[in-house]
């Protein structure tokens, strides 16, 4: 049985947290990263994260520009939840290592003062190295977009895909229950009028 194999195995009948938990401190101690956004998904495992081992390494995936409520929010999050071991990566880490593959992280770029948005391939391959299991918590992707499995293998990573059982109300409900903030930015009501604007719209990750 392959690692992979094993895992799944062991996983099927656990909950979210006990499966992030068997990870952290029964699977991979020290060997574990968690790449993080903004988003609401991205805020309920590391939520979970915080409870199990607040010192797990967590890499917020941001582009520049970082906007103030960006940052703010992030500082807000991490205070709230007790993580000590959290740094940023902007997603420029293209070199692939001998014998693995490009390791991504896909992020949609909303503008800031108007609807729309695009979307940006972020590479991590650097700040992914040390490590033997990836906990990939972005969560950018649209779920009618890309089918995950909970447990599988990227290259020399086994990778993680902790809310792939997830609907949007688990993670409203979990949001509530455990009066996690969401970015501000989260929900935006527009006043524009659709007529053409040449100017440049700054645009946000989060």
């Amino acid at each position: 049985m392959s690692l992979r194999q094993e895992i799944r195995s062991i996983s099927s009948e656990l909950t979210t947290a006990d499966l992030l938990r068997h990870l952290i401190v029964d699977r991979f101690p020290g060997d574990i990263v968690v790449t993080a956004s903004l988003r609401a998904q991205s805020i309920c495992v590391l939520k979970m994260i915080a409870d199990i081992e607040p010192t797990t390494p967590v890499v917020f995936c941001q582009r520049p520009p970082i906007f103030q409520e960006s940052a703010d929010y992030r500082k807000e999050v991490v205070d709230t939840l007790g993580l000590t071991n959290v740094t940023m990566n902007e997603g420029r880490e293209t070199e692939v290592a001998t014998g693995d593959r490009d390791h991504c992280e896909r992020m949609w770029v909303h503008y800031r003062d108007m609807p729309g948005r695009s979307s940006q391939l972020l590479h991590l391959n650097d700040c992914l190295t040390k490590y033997k299991c990836w906990i990939s918590a972005v969560y950018h992707s649209d779920p009618a977009e890309v089918i995950h499995n909970r447990v599988d293998v990227e290259g020399r990573l086994i990778k993680i895909d902790p809310l792939a059982r997830w609907s949007k109300k688990d993670v409203q409900q979990f949001m509530v229950d455990n009066d996690l903030p969401y970015h501000k930015m989260a929900k935006r009501e527009f006043t524009y009028d659709g007529k053409t604007n040449h100017g440049t719209y700054p645009m946000y990750h989060f």
